[in-house]
């Protein structure tokens, strides 16, 4: 009897296991699979998913748009995708899951073309002279005027190639400058900064006089918040485009530093750091500096040079200014050479003590006294600085430029 009763219960096992698979229901593997509805059906051309990956994303699309949130070119060259990643699977037997893959997708659509319709707002106050593609990153919303870009092995990459590469460069140099500072986005009091690289002077002077309430023919720059840089690529001043990226990353770096613990622009009250962390960027990420941001007088205009060299002569020479002095200066008064020196000094107090400068930042922001910041932070004197400085100087700087014998 008790056999009977155990092959009942067996079949009746089977016959469920049966009906199951029938309707698709086992088809989770891994979580592969959402469970289906009774009414559903196994469907071939989704494997019972509802959706389908989007065909207008191929391997090389799918590489170009990593980490990219939104991009103009992708919503508007894929009218029926709109770019997203995936597309309900039509006449799909597993109805349930096709109609909630259906809601999420318009959600999703609907999402990027209201994005779409505000970038194209912008576009109509630039009027731009070449089309403007529009990313969006993590950090970062790129409006991208350049019709192409030229890079240093000859490959030419057209607007919407050159976009991208502008848009992952500016979220690889996010990653190097909080690591820098030793920082999280914990630690930023804006999370998205507006970048316009433009392609002529005529755009960037709207954009500068709309978007920064700061007319300009070089750079404008709002930090803080809202945190906006725009620019232009002047092919003469920059011949190729490495001086370019290099001209965006020093402008950035005011944008990165300007929203770090306080919303505070160190310009005036502590400029030779302002600068010279700036231009520290440009030495170690390019081995040049030349940058200036005195973007509200006529302002120094450098030329990219090596600048070790030059700054080990002045440190051999005696240098013309102390850091009492060179402390003293807002950001805007500080000349050619005080750009180099204001670069030097904070390497110097960077190789010295590597992880006291977000500590040094952050006191100076709180409106700590410069010498006090000096000497609590980093253990030095406004006057015994000066010679650790030349000490450092003389015994890590290169004579002649890089590639010179």
């Amino acid at each position: 009897m008790r056999a009977s009763i155990l092959r009942v219960a067996l079949l009746a096992s089977s016959l469920l296991l049966l009906t199951t698979v029938a309707r698709g229901q086992d088809a989770p593997k891994g979580g592969d699979t959402p469970a289906l509805a009774p009414t559903d059906k196994l469907c071939s051309k989704c494997k019972s998913k509802g959706r389908i990956p989007n065909p207008a994303l191929d391997e090389k699309a799918k590489a170009r748009e990593e980490g990219c949130l939104h991009c103009s070119e992708r919503i508007e060259k894929d009218a029926a995708g709109k770019g997203i990643a995936f597309v309900p699977c039509k006449g799909c037997q597993t109805v349930s899951l096709a109609k909630a893959a259906q809601a999420e997708f318009e959600s999703l659509a609907k999402a990027e073309s209201d994005w779409l319709a505000e970038r194209r707002k912008i576009d109509a106050k630039l009027k731009p002279r070449t089309k403007i593609i529009h990313i969006e990153t993590a950090h970062f919303q790129l409006t991208f005027g350049l019709d192409k870009v030229v890079l240093e092995d000859r490959t030419v990459l057209d607007a919407h190639a050159a976009a991208h590469l502008y848009a992952k460069r500016l979220e690889e140099f996010y990653a190097w400058f909080q690591k820098l500072l030793i920082t999280t986005d914990a630690e930023a009091r804006n999370l998205k900064h507006q970048i316009y690289l433009l392609d002529d002077m005529k755009t960037l002077m709207v954009a500068a006089t709309e978007f920064a309430q700061l007319p300009t023919d070089r750079a404008g720059r709002a930090v803080g918040d809202p945190s906006i840089l725009t620019t232009w690529r002047d092919k003469q001043q920059f011949k190729a485009d490495a001086s370019f990226h290099q001209h965006v990353l020093h402008h950035v770096s005011h944008l990165l530093l300007g929203v770090f613990h306080l919303k505070v622009w160190l310009a005036d009250d502590a400029g030779w750091l302002e600068e010279g962390l700036a231009h520290f960027v440009e030495m170690k990420l390019f081995t040049k500096s030349g940058n200036s941001c005195n973007i509200e007088g006529t302002g120094e205009h450098m030329s990219d040079a090596d600048w070790e060299p030059v700054v080990r002569k002045m440190a051999a020479a005696g240098s013309p200014i102390s850091f009492a002095e060179l402390m003293q200066k807002r950001a805007y008064m500080l000349t050619e050479p005080e750009h180099y020196l204001a670069w030097s000094y904070t390497d110097f107090l960077i190789a010295r003590k590597p992880e006291a400068l977000r500590e040094a930042v952050k006191q100076l922001k709180e409106k700590k006294a410069q010498r006090d910041v000096l000497r609590d932070v980093y253990g030095l004197t406004t006057t015994g600085i000066d010679e650790q400085w030349r000490a450092y100087v003389l015994e890590n700087y290169r004579t002649k430029p890089i590639g010179e014998r």
